[in-house]
């Protein structure tokens, strides 16, 4: 995102958008139905000094007409596991798949973990426990086909974003503040 020490990040929201539709039968079974996938969306404001509002436009420039860039989720993706080795795919999987065959390492990918596949930028979350060789189950269904040897990234991956605000105001002031809004790039 801002390559510079001088913008200071504060209000950083991240927002899980998921349709879906529910109902519930008369006989009391409660059922849930994705109808699309699930993507992120965000806000944060940028806090900077009246000197460094070049900075700020060179980021508004880059980036107003979708050119994406990627923002680290701090804790939301932060990975605090025992599995230390690489993670690789061992068997092809197709897209719109719900699980991922391992290659054999040692530990437990936990449920809740956000990964990334080497071929694509999608944030994905693992629902159930996996130890090597196991069968990856993933929420939202694969946007891409994933490749046996491709790598995946459970420590701490970052979301690819493209902004999606569209009023720009500056503040001409000597402590300026902006916020800006963001989607994933999927």
């Amino acid at each position: 995102m801002f390559k510079s020490k001088n913008i200071k990040i504060s209000d950083f929201v991240l927002k899980s958008k998921q349709p879906f539709f529910s109902a519930q039968s008369i006989s009391g079974k409660f059922q849930r139905r994705f109808t699309g996938i699930q993507f992120f969306e965000g806000e944060f404001t940028a806090n900077y000094m009246a000197e460094h509002i070049n900075e700020v436009k060179e980021f508004i420039a880059k980036h107003i007409f979708g050119r994406p860039f990627n923002i680290s989720l701090s804790y939301y993706t932060k990975y605090t596991g025992d599995v230390k080795d690489m993670v690789t795919v061992s068997v092809n999987s197709s897209k719109g798949g719900r699980k991922v065959t391992l290659s054999n390492f040692a530990g437990t990918l936990k449920a809740g973990t956000v990964i990334q596949f080497e071929n694509h930028k999608k944030l994905y979350t693992i629902t159930e426990d996996v130890k090597g060789n196991g069968e990856m189950k993933l929420f939202p269904n694969l946007r891409q086909n994933v490749l046996a040897g491709e790598v995946v990234k459970y420590q701490n991956p970052e979301g690819e974003f493209v902004l999606k605000t569209d009023d720009i105001n500056f503040s001409i002031a000597q402590i300026g503040k902006m916020k800006f809004e963001f989607v994933e790039n999927v």
